[in-house]
């Protein structure tokens, strides 16, 4: 009950956090200084609570993870909040459904999971819905939106890898709360260079009292996000915390539809199919052993 309760949880907050962004974003937000504040604001909240529940006891030695993780992070959901204008909220939240399949055939090229022919066949029908789904988008984008498109596309790659990493080099010991925390400010850390790259000042971020809103309500919505997230990696291992993809695909979607009358793509049941047969299948078998506190 545990992990259903954490794979739920996670998913539908990382789910409103993709809504806010398109709110954001429509609101004429510097969209990687609002990544950045985020991520910093809602690791220096954990942070607090971790310190309040004892859980910062060799924080030094998990900065080189956090760093990695943080880096991982960042990367795709800054990807993501700078595509959101341009592909749409529901699609950004559809990519979050392939991670699942991604991450087994990851951890299976590393040896991480044993050769099994059903999950390989999942993978396939998987990344078939993936391409079904994003040639039906192709077709719709305006022009000059196809870049953003494939980055979209790509970040279920880098999301998967990041969920390989922080199962492979979990620092023995260390407390889920903790290494959120941390990894969420080495995140906004790591969006910094990019911002001011891409956003010049992030004055802009402050003087418009409604973005002010949206970034403490994200920062409240991730908190609870990474809480679960990191203890979902804890108790499932990667494969399974990908799960929350689906969680948040499906919600994503259906929110993006009812806020922003964003519509469905060509082909969704048809991809919606293929990635649901992937994703069954890949539950047919008996979830990772919990990784000891």
């Amino acid at each position: 009950m545990a992990i259903l309760g954490c794979l739920v949880t996670a998913g539908a907050a990382l789910a409103v956090t993709i809504l806010i962004s398109r709110m954001a974003s429509d609101a004429g937000a510097p969209m990687v200084w609002f990544l950045a504040v985020v991520m910093a604001g809602s690791g220096l909240v954990q942070l607090v609570l971790a310190g309040l529940l004892g859980q910062l006891r060799g924080v030094l030695r998990m900065l080189p993870f956090a760093a990695g993780a943080g880096t991982l992070l960042a990367g795709p959901m800054a990807l993501g909040y700078l595509a959101v204008a341009h592909v749409g909220a529901g699609y950004i939240a559809l990519t979050f459904a392939f991670p699942i399949l991604l991450t087994w055939a990851l951890a299976r090229l590393l040896g991480l999971e044993r050769a099994d022919p059903r999950r390989a066949l999942a993978v396939g029908l998987g990344l078939a819905g993936g391409v079904t789904l994003a040639l039906a988008k192709l077709t719709d984008l305006p022009p000059g939106a196809t870049g953003w498109l494939v980055a979209a596309t790509a970040m279920p790659v880098v999301i998967a890898g990041g969920n390989i990493y922080r199962s492979r080099f979990w620092p023995a010991g260390a407390r889920p709360m903790a290494l959120s925390a941390l990894t969420l400010l080495m995140g906004g850390l790591a969006c910094v260079p990019l911002a001011m790259v891409l956003d010049g000042s992030a004055i802009g971020l402050w003087r418009d009292a409604g973005l002010r809103g949206l970034v403490g309500l994200d920062v409240a919505i991730f908190v609870i996000q990474y809480v679960a997230f990191f203890q979902l990696q804890r108790l499932g291992g990667p494969v399974t915390l990908s799960l929350l993809g689906p969680v948040a695909a499906v919600t994503g979607a259906g929110g993006a539809l009812w806020l922003f009358a964003e519509p469905l793509p060509r082909n969704f049941a048809l991809a919606a199919m293929l990635v649901g047969a992937g994703t069954a299948l890949m539950l047919m078998r008996r979830a990772p052993a919990a990784r000891p506190a």
